[in-house]
């Protein structure tokens, strides 16, 4: 069969696979922001049990407990002969490292959802804090 189901399945940080039972129920009931790509499916739901993302065309969750830290990097993109454009990057950090990096084209929207992750689960520290193992990105 070429193309699947049509079933949702979600994709844990553990490699697991869901495709039916509460977590399902969950991300269908998630409060949505962001979106992506020309059918303005949301980038990131926040829902009760976990957080849900859309990368690259398959479906992932985080459980919040999961979540130490998490901050937005700005990406500035100079065209030519036009102004700077700007995009946001919502990094989500375990263990000291990062394992998503979700683009939001809106300031105010990466912001909201860094404000939300903190009321649902005050333990994750919001902020970028430097390991001083990072490299220089320009020279």
């Amino acid at each position: 069969m070429i193309f699947g189901t049509g079933r949702l399945k979600l994709r844990g940080v553990d490699r697991s696979v869901v495709t039916d039972g509460p977590m399902i129920a969950d991300h269908a009931s998630a409060e949505q922001y962001g979106h992506q790509g020309l059918k303005k499916l949301p980038r990131v739901r926040l829902g009760k049990l976990a957080l849900y993302y859309r990368d690259l065309g398959k479906d992932y969750y985080v459980p919040y407990d999961y979540i130490d830290r998490s901050f937005v990097r700005i990406s500035e993109c100079q065209p030519d002969d036009s102004p700077a454009y700007y995009y946001y990057r919502i990094i989500l950090m375990h263990d000291g490292k990062e394992f998503a990096n979700l683009i939001i084209n809106e300031e105010d929207v990466a912001d909201k959802v860094l404000q939300r992750l903190q009321e649902i689960r005050p333990q994750i520290a919001i902020g970028y804090v430097s390991t001083g193992k990072e490299k220089p990105r320009f020279m």
